[in-house]
């Protein structure tokens, strides 16, 4: 598969997880649930995105840099919100900023690094190995308890300081 196609589908899936996260009452447990898979996709779509695609666009360095920003940013604000109490009376802001910096990042990218941006140089036999190697690694972590756990924990830590 395509990288770029890999990176789409994830933003895809990542903004509708957004979306039905956003209907679901806040204190519900499926919308805990959903909110709990978020992450998990979360921390797999950073990590194909750090170990495997920015270094492939290594000669886009000041557009990598930018991503990488923006990655801190997402990761900021979704600390704010892990801290603010489900039944705080600014949650759902939070959450709501939450999900706005993610989509951006995820258009952002999708603007400047999706496809290469020209100084770039990809084959398309690149990009079908690239993908192949991005999607295996996504299947490999959503199959891994422990990558579920370790997630899960991060943001429990996260919670509780």
């Amino acid at each position: 598969m395509n990288a770029y196609d890999v990176l789409k589908d994830h933003h895809t899936v990542l903004k509708g997880l957004g979306g039905k996260i956003s209907r679901m009452p806040v204190n519900s447990q499926e919308r805990q649930d959903l909110f709990d898979d978020m992450l998990i996709e979360l921390d797999i779509h950073f990590r194909i995105e750090d170990d495997l695609y920015y270094p492939a666009l290594k000669q886009a360095g000041r557009l990598i840099a930018i991503a990488h920003a923006e990655h801190r940013q997402v990761v900021d604000q979704l600390s704010v919100l892990l801290k603010t109490p489900r039944s705080a009376p600014g949650y759902e802001q939070e959450w709501n900023s939450f999900k706005t910096v993610l989509e951006a990042h995820a258009d952002e990218e999708e603007r400047d690094l999706i496809p290469a941006p020209p100084e770039v140089e990809l084959t398309d036999a690149d990009l079908e190995e690239l993908g192949d190697k991005m999607a295996a690694m996504m299947e490999r972590y959503r199959g891994s308890a422990l990558h579920r756990l370790r997630t899960k924990g991060r943001a429990a830590l996260v919670r509780a300081l």
